[in-house]
C-alpha cells in the first residue's frame, strides 16, 4: 500500500508548497514603468509651474517697488541738496533699514552718497524682505534676484547701485556716487532668475514711469548674484536718461517689450 501511495503523488512528498504572498518580478517592473510614465508627466509641468509662480511673483514686486518710489520721491524724505525735490532711493533706503543720505557735494552735477545719514524712513515704503541686500547689490525673493539703479555723478549719467550689507552700506558703479539733480527723475530696477530654466527664464526691468518690460533672456542668460547687469541692459543708449528698447534690441543683445 505504501508502495501505490508513493506511486500515487500522494503524502508529504507529493504536495506542493503554498506560495509565498508578494509581486513577482513582472509585476513590479510594470509598476516601475507607470510610475516612470507618470513621473515623466508630472514632472515638467509641475517645473513649469513653479517658473510660472515665480516669474508672476517678481511682475508684482517690481510693480511694488514703482510704488514706493513714487512714494517717497513724492514726500520727499531723501534729499540731499534740500531743494524740497524728493529723490529715489535704494533698497536699504526704501525698506527703513538704513538712515537716508545726507553725504552731500556740490558741484555740476552734485553727488550724494552714505557718508553722511539722515534717520531711516519711518514708516518704511518697502517691504523688509527686500532690506538684505548683499555685497554685489541684490536682495533675492521667490527665485529672483532684483537690482536696483539710481544715476550716477557724470555728464552723461551712467548707473549706480548700493551694496551691502546694511550695517555698511555704500555704492558703487559709474562714479560711485548718486547725481543728485538726475536722482530726482530717473532709477531702474531689474530682476532674473537665481537660477536660469529652474527658478525662472524670463528677464524683467521696471523705470521711474512705471514701464514694465520682459525680455526671453536668451541671449544675455543672466542668472545669479554673483555678476552685475550693465545697468544699460534695457536702453537703447548708454545712460540712465536714454530711451528704452521698447520692442527692440537692448544692449543685451535681448528683445524688450511690455509686460502686461
Amino acid at each position: 500500500m505504501d508502495d501505490i501511495a508513493d506511486a500515487g503523488g500522494s503524502g508529504e512528498r507529493g504536495r506542493r508548497a503554498p506560495r509565498e504572498p508578494g509581486f513577482t518580478l513582472i509585476e513590479l517592473m510594470i509598476v516601475i514603468a507607470i510610475i516612470a510614465i507618470i513621473a515623466a508627466i508630472a514632472v515638467p509641468n509641475l517645473l513649469a509651474a513653479k517658473l510660472s509662480a515665480n516669474e508672476t511673483a517678481a511682475i508684482a514686486t517690481l510693480r511694488s517697488i514703482v510704488s514706493s518710489q513714487a512714494q517717497v520721491s513724492t514726500v520727499g524724505k531723501i534729499d540731499a541738496d534740500g531743494d524740497g525735490r524728493g529723490e529715489f532711493g535704494t533698497f536699504l533706503e526704501l525698506t527703513g533699514t538704513v538712515g537716508v543720505r545726507r553725504g552731500y557735494t556740490p558741484g555740476t552735477p552734485a553727488s550724494s552718497d552714505f557718508s553722511v545719514q539722515g534717520p531711516p524712513l519711518n514708516p518704511a515704503v518697502l517691504s523688509s524682505v527686500l532690506a538684505r541686500i548683499d555685497a554685489n547689490g541684490y536682495v533675492t525673493k521667490a527665485g529672483y534676484a532684483f537690482i536696483l539703479f539710481l544715476p550716477d555723478a557724470a555728464v552723461p549719467a551712467g548707473f549706480v547701485h548700493e551694496t551691502g550689507p546694511s550695517t555698511t552700506p555704500g555704492l558703487t558703479g559709474g562714479t560711485g556716487s548718486v547725481g543728485v539733480d538726475l536722482s530726482e527723475d530717473y532709477w531702474c530696477v531689474y530682476a532674473h532668475p537665481v537660477m536660469l530654466g529652474n527658478s525662472g527664464n524670463r528677464r524683467f526691468f521696471a523705470t521711474q514711469r512705471g514701464d514694465l518690460l520682459q525680455s526671453p533672456n536668451d541671449v544675455a542668460k543672466f542668472q545669479g548674484t554673483t555678476a552685475v547687469p550693465p545697468g544699460n541692459s534695457a536702453y537703447r543708449g548708454t545712460g540712465i536718461s536714454s530711451s528704452l528698447a521698447v520692442g527692440t534690441v537692448g544692449n543685451d543683445g535681448d528683445v524688450w517689450k511690455a509686460t502686461n
